[in-house]
């Protein structure tokens, strides 16, 4: 009698939170009307925008969006929209996932005891935006490189600047809300550009 094969194992689908999909379908709502945005939203994914997500969604939903947007307008055109949808993301965080008063004891804190505290938080929660990726923060004299490993939003991606936008305006919006008004995330390294990890600088911290 021949061997039954057992069906090959699966790993399940890596996850994260429904505002990469959100958020970037409302920034292109506010760029380029609700037509444009329901046409790549239906293209991309099975959602419509009265059926986002509102749990855990599989991050092969939020990249194939985000990369069709690439393909379509180009990466001049979609990166500031990345961005506005990264800006969008952190300001939903700040209303309903950061508590008032964790936020107020970030703002009084020292600066760089501030920073160490709302990294320490991002990090925690990495496991909601990374996805099959890894998040780190590595601290190189004064002050943080961010850093993914296995970056999920660039996956596959390649062009001839950083690609990563929507995180950066994420990082961007938080630190400039809770850390200093000038803050500024700039990546240096991007997986689409051959590196091995994406990479971002903080500025305007000190």
């Amino acid at each position: 009698m021949g061997a039954t094969l057992a069906p090959p194992r699966t790993e399940p689908a890596a996850r994260i939170g429904p505002n990469a999909v959100i958020q970037l379908v409302a920034a292109m709502q506010a760029r380029w009307g609700e037509r444009f945005a329901e046409s790549l939203l239906a293209e991309a994914t099975e959602y419509t925008p009265d059926t986002l997500p509102e749990a855990m969604i599989d991050e092969g939903e939020a990249r194939a969006l985000a990369h069709l947007l690439l393909d379509r307008v180009g990466a001049a055109a979609a990166l500031p929209v990345l961005r506005d949808a990264g800006h969008r993301t952190a300001d939903y965080l700040l209303a309903n996932r950061i508590p008032p008063p964790a936020q107020w004891v970030i703002r009084l804190l020292p600066r760089r005891l501030g920073l160490r505290l709302l990294l320490a938080a991002i990090t925690r929660h990495a496991w909601t935006f990374a996805g099959s990726g890894r998040f780190v923060v590595r601290w190189v004299g004064t002050w943080p490189a961010l850093v993914f490993e296995g970056c999920t939003m660039c996956r596959g991606l390649h062009g001839d600047r950083p690609m990563c936008d929507y995180y950066a305006g994420t990082f961007e919006r938080l630190l400039a809300v809770l850390i200093s008004p000038a803050a500024s995330v700039v990546e240096v390294e991007c997986q689409a550009l051959g590196a091995a990890t994406c990479r971002f600088r903080l500025d305007g911290m000190s």
